[in-house]
């Protein structure tokens, strides 16, 4: 029996070393898309803080104006 022989074949052919090629580069795909959620979900919060120092930035200048109209 020759090695050919003894390795199970993948019903697609060229056998399970495309099978595992494959899979991992799926698996690759999947790293590199959880790491560009997680790079999104971090800058949502990057947003979500300079919106909130701005509506802070808001805040001061109309009381800053509101000091001065009544002067």
């Amino acid at each position: 029996m020759s090695a050919a022989e003894g390795r199970p074949r993948c019903r697609w052919g060229g056998g399970g070393e495309a099978v595992l090629r494959a899979r991992a580069e799926a698996a690759g795909y999947r790293r590199l898309l959880r790491a560009r959620a997680a790079e999104v979900e971090a800058l949502r919060g990057a947003v979500g803080a300079l919106h909130r120092q701005l509506e802070g930035l808001r805040d001061r200048r109309s009381g800053e104006l509101a000091k001065y109209q009544v002067r």
